[in-house]
């Protein structure tokens, strides 16, 4: 489950670029290569799983000169500090994303880094996420606004920050189409993770039946 795709089908331009200060794996800068981005890996660039530059494919810069107007600005939140603003403004990308949802870091902390790209950026929109299902799987509820996700909920959020007016509104149309299908998929997989756990909770009853001295097999 992603809230990149609607990012990725909202851009229309030949070879697109997305540079990653960070990340929180491959599968994350994969999805951009997949779809024809040139993938580039920032100076300093972390992730919080092992990634194979080369496999993804993406390419290491050695300068942040060498990050020349991206599409996309891709940073977590656990990476973003004072002076990640001043780069992304040199950059200037079209598109900001910083990931938060579900991360450790305080609110408040989210919260100042929320503003600080609502002064890079004109727009800037809340993909919002979920987990409430008892099994702890995530799916993209929402994208819109940040002003219309009041009061944000700072750990469920991923923002976007848009250069322009249009993409964010494509992205928004996009994304309720998107975050539709996830509903259904994350409706599907607490289907059956209800299912499974019934079926292993019956499993464990016959076994602990079958354990006891006053069991009596069927007869053949």
């Amino acid at each position: 489950m992603s809230d990149d795709i609607p990012l990725i089908f909202a851009v229309d331009r030949p070879a697109p670029s997305a540079v990653f200060l960070s990340a929180s794996g491959p599968a994350q800068m994969q999805q951009y290569a997949t779809a024809g981005w040139r993938v580039l890996a920032a100076p300093g660039f972390t992730a919080a799983r092992p990634v194979v530059l080369a496999e993804v494919p993406a390419t290491a810069l050695a300068d942040d000169a060498d990050v020349a107007a991206p599409v996309l600005a891709s940073v977590e939140i656990e990476q973003w500090t004072v002076a990640t603003p001043d780069r992304l403004a040199r950059w200037r990308p079209a598109l900001v994303k910083l990931n938060a949802a579900f991360s450790e870091v305080e609110p408040a902390s989210i919260a100042a880094a929320a503003a600080a790209l609502a002064r890079l950026m004109p727009v800037v929109l809340g993909a919002h996420w979920r987990d409430d299902n008892g099994f702890r799987i995530r799916s993209l509820n929402r994208i819109d606004l940040l002003s219309a996700l009041q009061p944000p909920e700072w750990r469920r959020l991923d923002l976007i920050g848009c250069a322009d007016e249009a993409t964010a509104r494509t992205i928004v149309r996009i994304g309720r189409l998107h975050a539709g299908q996830e509903q259904r998929i994350a409706q599907l997989r607490v289907s059956e993770a209800v299912r499974g756990e019934h079926i292993a909770r019956l499993e464990a009853a016959l076994i602990a039946a079958q354990r006891s001295p006053y069991f009596t097999a069927p007869p053949s």
